[in-house]
């Protein structure tokens, strides 16, 4: 990790000509956050249901790319977070110390994750997410290093995206969590694309798969398939484009156990969604989600539903899962929106409405409600409500 960290920044104060071919630019920001009436999940650990918590994120986010040669690229990308209050406090106290632990998780083969200080109360952590090098030669593009593979077509759901799948609910990392892979790009045509990728992970599990990007009757189409996390043959289809100017995309991915005496079943998910944008900026999106193994009861599964480290299995327990949003500016500068999810067959649901205030040219205000609604055992039923205050300022070369 040291290492890794020198090397930074010997690029960063690297000689005057070289710095022209530098750019660097993130954000910082600070974040409170306020819990109230969760159920089941966290008196199970010792907190009760009634207690109301708090905690802060302080974040700095820096990314550099250095262009050496045409040909060459180096990107980085790093973030520093300071994560303290009660509920920190309490979580750890009742699980002897771990949640500090699940904070600075990291799912990569290198750890380029490294907690500086911690207590009970907080923890201030530096994780690498982002760190490869881009060769590009003609109609090849190279990528070697710890990176961002996102192959999904959706928005919300991607069950095409099987290095790295995303929590929609975790709307405070935009970039996502990067993976440590190699991945070929040849561009076979003007819109046509054939993409092989590798991963390997903590448990040094191996993901790979190959996937070819086409258009065809003014549609964007892509073919995929592999293996994720040497468990599941994996095969995929994903398509986007528009009827009568509405978005219409979707994605679909079969998995079959590659080991047949074990707990896990071919499965299928699958997801479509439409989107439409008015004349004055009024903005709807619903997506639904299939799986065939899901349940039709109650979908509970913990605090899982909040993690950000997940497969394209993990979706949900359910069958089926509904979304929708709408968003609108209010003015060039505040903009309103509202989403939610409901689980049809257990009838919980989760509701966000938020707004978001562009104070200056850098610097945004942003309010997000994130509340669970349903019985307890139930998908969305056990996490109450949060309520967040976000103030970010980013800046650039």
């Amino acid at each position: 990790m040291k290492k890794v960290i020198i090397f930074l920044l010997l690029l960063w104060a690297f000689n005057s000509q070289a710095q022209k071919k530098i750019e660097i630019d993130g954000r910082i920001e600070g974040m409170p956050v306020y819990m109230a009436n969760n159920k089941s999940d966290l008196s199970a650990i010792g907190i009760s249901s009634d207690q109301i918590m708090t905690y802060t994120e302080l974040n700095n986010r820096i990314n550099l790319r250095w262009y050496p040669i045409n040909e060459l690229s180096l990107e980085a990308g790093i973030r520093n977070n300071f994560t303290f209050g009660n509920m920190v406090y309490q979580t750890n106290k009742a699980l002897d110390g771990a949640y500090n632990d699940l904070l600075v998780y990291d799912d990569g083969y290198l750890n380029l994750t490294k907690k500086w200080s911690e207590s009970n109360n907080g923890v201030f952590y530096t994780n690498i997410d982002r760190l490869f090098a881009t060769l590009e030669l003609g109609k090849f593009n190279a990528k070697i290093g710890r990176q961002r593979i996102n192959w999904g077509m959706n928005m919300v759901w991607q069950p095409n995206d099987i290095f790295n799948t995303f929590n929609y609910l975790n709307f405070n990392y935009p970039e996502r969590p990067g993976s440590d892979a190699i991945r070929v790009q040849y561009y076979t045509g003007y819109t046509s694309t054939l993409d092989v990728a590798y991963k390997i992970d903590y448990e040094e599990r191996s993901t790979y798969a190959a996937r070819y990007v086409f258009n065809q009757w003014n549609y964007d189409w892509q073919l995929m398939g592999g293996v994720m996390n040497q468990e599941y043959f994996v095969a995929g289809l994903g398509w986007s484009g528009s009827i009568k100017g509405a978005g219409f995309s979707g994605e679909a991915s079969y998995y079959s156990p590659m080991i047949s005496d074990t707990a896990f079943q071919e499965t299928l998910i699958t997801t479509v969604s439409f989107n439409y944008t008015f004349s004055k900026g009024l903005f709807l999106h619903t997506s639904l989600l299939y799986n065939s193994n899901g349940s039709t009861g109650k979908a509970g599964r913990g605090f899982f539903v909040m993690m950000d480290n997940i497969s394209a299995l993990d979706y949900t327990l359910s069958m089926a899962q509904v979304f929708a949003q709408v968003s609108y500016p209010l003015t060039p500068l505040i903009k309103i929106d509202m989403s939610g999810i409901i689980n049809p067959f257990d009838g919980s649901f989760y509701l966000g409405p938020s707004v978001d205030f562009s104070l200056t040219k850098d610097v945004s205000l942003y309010f997000i409600a994130q509340t669970f609604f349903g019985e307890s055992g139930s998908e969305y039923g056990d996490y109450g409500q949060m309520y967040f205050a976000r103030i970010s300022w980013a800046f650039s070369n």
